[in-house]
């Protein structure tokens, strides 16, 4: 498994108005840096912008920094944005589209998955599942188009009403034959959601695209009460290349965030000291 760390405007090291000012891109560079010395092998970021222009300079850094691009997030379309894959407004959605679109080619070109996560919405609106599937099947086909994947995450029923557990996700993958698509598990979802993260793991292996780790209160691993080293074992026993990202509120600080977690994974021998 290769290990990331999330770097955004919200969740992970934070950076507030994330590429809206030059100050706030010499920071991005600065936290690259910071996950380079700490052990990480890449980067994951959550986007909420199609501009090729800052695009090219965040693929850039990411390159000078000797890191790689583990996924694309979209979540900050929907927290910043208020932009959803089921907006009922027909205008919205199809803006919410094109940027997913955009953000899964640039993601591409790095062998990066596209998280589909809380962009869909809170789906508690009329057709909002409709325009769901309808979303997804495009997004499915355009991903096949670029060669790469989709991470369809399961989230937790206090944040959307619609696809709450891994099985739900992966049924609706196999009802709307998603072939381009699979499943982002994340600890802090499982803990709520399922009955055993350790068995949904096993169970739902093949359809694994990316994992992310946080604790039961979201902060770093060790600050709760989740058995993060059992899961990550499991990924490692089953032979899993792909990401695991630590998608953690940043505390105490980014920084501190950053080397909490990275000193969990070398304690328990998933990062090399």
């Amino acid at each position: 498994m290769r290990l990331a760390f999330v770097v955004s405007s919200g969740l992970g090291y934070q950076i507030p108005n994330l590429y809206q000012t030059q100050k706030s891109f010499n920071e991005f560079k600065h936290a690259l840096e910071c996950l380079k010395e700490n052990g990480f092998d890449g980067v994951e970021l959550n986007l909420h912008f199609s501009d090729k222009r800052k695009l090219s300079k965040v693929k850039e850094a990411i390159h000078q920094s000797e890191l790689e691009l583990a996924a694309v997030g979209t979540g900050l379309l929907y927290g910043h944005e208020k932009l959803s894959l089921t907006n009922p407004d027909q205008n919205k959605r199809t803006r919410t589209l094109s940027i997913v679109k955009q953000l899964l080619e640039f993601g591409s070109s790095e062998n990066a998955p596209l998280i589909i996560g809380s962009v869909r919405g809170q789906v508690k609106t009329k057709n909002a599942s409709t325009h769901l599937r309808d979303c997804l099947v495009e997004c499915n086909s355009a991903a096949k188009r670029y060669d790469t994947r989709i991470a369809l995450e399961a989230i937790n029923r206090y944040e959307t009403s619609f696809l709450n557990t891994v099985s739900e996700v992966s049924a609706f993958i196999d009802t709307n034959k998603l072939d381009s698509t699979g499943i982002l598990m994340d600890t802090f979802h499982m803990n709520i959601e399922e009955q055993s993260a350790e068995e949904t793991i096993n169970t739902n292996m093949s359809r694994l695209v990316h994992f992310h780790i946080a604790d039961s209160n979201r902060w770093p691993p060790g600050y709760g009460h989740l058995n993060i080293e059992g899961c990550l074992k499991i990924l490692k026993d089953l032979s899993y290349d792909g990401w695991v990202s630590a998608e953690t509120l940043p505390k105490p600080t980014s920084i501190e965030a950053v080397q909490t977690t990275a000193k969990f994974l070398k304690r328990h021998g998933f990062m090399s000291t």
